[in-house]
């Protein structure tokens, strides 16, 4: 049956004027519903339904986030916080740098229990982690809490060429765990050794190599850069350089796990990125006070 007319409708009334690539300058702050459908003559043939939220003052990629998430059935956890991420980013000239962004108080999806099942990231990359294993789904709490048995997220690569930098922002509740490993393959991971001691190891088997740090706390929260040149990595823990170890890339796409049993995080992630750029201390400082 062919289409002879196109009816859309903003919470359940006719709009003949919103303007589908301005939503800002025809709707209200607050949730909004929109319908688009589709009529042969009096007969409804199809129609489909999109929930957007309009905030304004938003950056316009904190709405395109919000709105993302939330057709997708998701929820973001601190949309203001969101957009005070895009505003630094912006500000700092990082924003179109920016390859990975996931954030505990970014857009989840969640059970009633707080079991994630996706993480929505904030780049343009659009690489998700996801758990769709129960038993292995980590929960929400003020961090992604991951339980030291089996849970895990697993994304597309994150990639740490040379010229990027890697950021993480965790607690631990013990060592030897794995933030960060690769499926398939057991030479790639990043985690905190022991309570002195921070070690990295590129995909290609290369020899692991570790940095001597002050002894982190049991609970307290990190913040953690690797910044890779093309000789190596320098490591950035709580603003301080720890100087720079050789080694190759690494294409991580398991987060909180590593590729074979016994290494699984037990703590707390509240922030993973990556950027393609070695971000300098003052835009590193920038991000940890978020």
């Amino acid at each position: 049956m062919s289409v002879n007319k196109i009816v859309t409708k903003v919470d359940g009334v006719e709009n003949k004027t919103i303007d589908f690539n301005d939503l800002k300058s025809g709707l209200s702050d607050g949730a909004h519903t929109i319908t688009v459908e589709a009529y042969n003559g009096a007969t409804l043939i199809s129609s489909q339904t999109k929930n957007i939220t309009i905030v304004t003052g938003y950056e316009a990629e904190t709405d395109s986030y919000i709105n993302r998430v939330n057709t997708d059935t998701g929820s973001v956890i601190d949309e203001a916080y969101v957009d005070t991420v895009y505003k630094q980013l912006k500000a700092d000239a990082s924003l179109a740098n920016l390859l990975f962004w996931m954030d505990a108080k970014g857009g989840m999806k969640k059970d009633a229990s707080n079991f994630i099942s996706k993480a929505y990231d904030l780049s343009t990359s659009l690489n998700d982690p996801t758990q769709l294993t129960g038993a292995s789904q980590p929960v929400l709490n003020t961090n992604i809490v991951f339980d030291g048995t089996d849970d895990k997220l697993n994304s597309s690569p994150i990639t740490t060429n040379v010229g990027t930098t890697l950021y993480l922002r965790f607690s631990t509740q013990s060592f030897g765990k794995m933030l960060l490993g690769k499926t398939g393959n057991n030479s790639a991971f990043c985690y905190t050794e022991t309570s002195t001691k921070i070690s990295f190891q590129g995909d290609d088997g290369s020899t692991k190599v570790s940095w001597v740090v002050p002894e982190i706390t049991i609970g307290a929260l990190n913040d953690m850069f690797f910044v890779r040149s093309s000789t190596g990595y320098t490591l950035y823990l709580n603003g301080v350089s720890y100087g720079e170890k050789a080694s190759s890339a690494a294409n991580f796409d398991i987060i909180g796990n590593y590729n074979v049993g016994g290494f699984e995080f037990n703590g707390g992630i509240e922030r993973i990125s990556l950027f393609n750029e070695g971000l300098t201390t003052t835009k590193m400082n920038n991000i940890i006070a978020l």
